[in-house]
């Protein structure tokens, strides 16, 4: 039987709420330092990958074969775009689906995409995924289904910084989060797990970090209104080790054809950089 990647492949459906309590809970394990979390006036924009978790790994594992990819010798998150087509609001209802949505050959392997959009009760989109797997030193023949959205860094930024943000990561962040997020993946709360898998011990979840970026690009970017996010997007380059600082620098990119803003984010720990290409688009 011909191993291959399942396109369009889908997974659902799914239903879940935004508890009120989980965001908070969601935002205290990503040290977000925005208050309007606790307040309760709005959601940490990368919640919602705690609903759509289950989702994802159901995609995976149906819609990628075991061989479908000659050479592989792991897979990673390596990628995740967020675009917000509307608030998410406490209490809201959503529904979701995973569908298989690309696959293509990188530099350091393949890179397989499942498209997860959470709608709200009359079916509109609220939030739209794009989680990118890397399987590491994999190939296929040729790209299978369209290239997914742009979000290079644009080096001209570097010379308009808007701010950073330094986060203290703590020796329990992977566990908080772990319970925040559902995600217990045993390579970010056990060492030996994680030695077992080539790493020195224990490091943050991919969305942890990510999450954590989100926050603070919301404050030096945003103003603190994460409710003008319309997209978010960064490319996982190294891991986040507990016991050491990240810092996320933020930068103007310059406007958009609708008249909203753009800026993009670099975030770096123990002197690597462990998230690129990070873009983020503001509404007008």
């Amino acid at each position: 039987m011909t191993q291959v990647i399942h396109l369009g492949h889908t997974v659902g459906p799914f239903e879940g709420r935004i508890d009120d309590d989980a965001a908070l809970a969601y935002a205290l394990a990503t040290d977000d330092p925005n208050p309007v979390y606790v307040d309760g006036d709005a959601v940490p924009p990368l919640y919602t990958v705690s609903l759509a978790l289950p989702a994802l790994l159901r995609g995976n594992h149906e819609g990628v074969d075991i061989g479908a990819m000659p050479g592989v010798r792991a897979g990673v998150h390596g990628e995740h775009d967020v675009f917000f087509h509307q608030p998410v609001s406490r209490g809201m209802r959503l529904r979701w689906s995973s569908v298989t949505h690309a696959a293509a050959n990188t530099p350091a392997g393949v890179l397989v995409t499942q498209r997860i959009v959470l709608t709200d009760a009359a079916d509109a989109p609220v939030v739209e995924h794009l989680w990118s797997t890397l399987y590491v030193g994999g190939t296929i023949d040729e790209p299978l289904g369209p290239a997914i959205p742009e979000h290079t860094f644009p080096e001209p930024a570097r010379e308009h910084p808007l701010g950073s943000h330094t986060f203290a990561v703590t020796r329990d962040q992977s566990f908080r989060y772990a319970g925040a997020s559902t995600d217990h993946a045993p390579i970010h709360i056990d060492d030996e797990a994680a030695r077992r898998a080539g790493f020195p011990s224990k490091f943050l979840q991919g969305l942890c970090t990510f999450a954590m970026c989100s926050g603070a690009v919301v404050k030096v970017a945003a103003g603190g209104d994460p409710l003008i996010l319309r997209r978010i997007a960064g490319r996982f380059a190294s891991p986040v080790f507990p016991r050491h600082e990240l810092v996320v620098e933020v930068f103007d990119a310059g406007s958009m054809p609708d008249g909203g803003r753009c800026a993009a984010f670099e975030a770096t720990s123990a002197g690597r950089v462990v998230v690129k290409h990070g873009r983020a688009e503001l509404a007008a």
